[in-house]
């Protein structure tokens, strides 16, 4: 996609999104995001991994311009939400770009011990299927089962499990 383009599709998501639905307000509603949390609070009673949810309606026209792609900033983010900061390096950012419909699942280095990128971009494709279904909350949830089937399986919960990120998603 061409940075006009680019540029052009950034803005018109945010103009229509901030007129017409409110923040998001096309993919998920207040009770969706509510949903959201939930499911990664009740996703990690089972594994001592941490969830984050990160939904970022759109870039920024400078972003655009300095060529920042929709995987740049879900590095960036990863560092910002701070999903890196966690006991046993076991943050996973599950990262949406809605103008752009891309989306990233990134890993600290404890999870890519056990599951790699390859497993992760799987899930990333699953809920791209469902986003482009008209399903997106739903493509988010079995994305939250699929991460909770894997990391239960190699980071199963003990006695010691603290919730170290917030559950809710992140909304930019």
């Amino acid at each position: 996609m061409g940075k006009f383009n680019r540029i052009l599709k950034n803005l018109t998501v945010g103009l229509s999104e901030s007129v017409f639905l409110g923040p998001l307000g096309r993919y998920f509603s207040k009770v969706d995001r509510e949903d959201l949390g939930r499911a990664v609070k009740k996703s990690e009673s089972f594994h001592r991994g941490e969830l984050r949810i990160c939904i970022q309606s759109r870039l920024s026209v400078m972003d655009v311009l300095l060529n920042v792609t929709s995987e740049k900033k879900a590095i960036e983010m990863f560092s910002y939400l701070r999903v890196w900061d966690t006991e046993e390096n076991s943050g996973i950012l599950i990262y949406l770009l809605l103008s752009e419909k891309k989306i990233h699942i990134l890993a600290d280095r404890g999870i890519y011990k056990k599951i790699g990128q390859n497993r992760l971009d799987s899930i990333a494709s699953k809920i791209g299927e469902g986003f482009r279904s008209g399903k997106p909350k739903e493509a988010l949830l079995l994305g939250i089962s699929e991460l909770t089937v894997d990391l239960s399986r190699h980071f199963p919960a003990g006695k010691h499990n603290p919730n170290e990120l917030p559950d809710e998603p992140y909304i930019k």
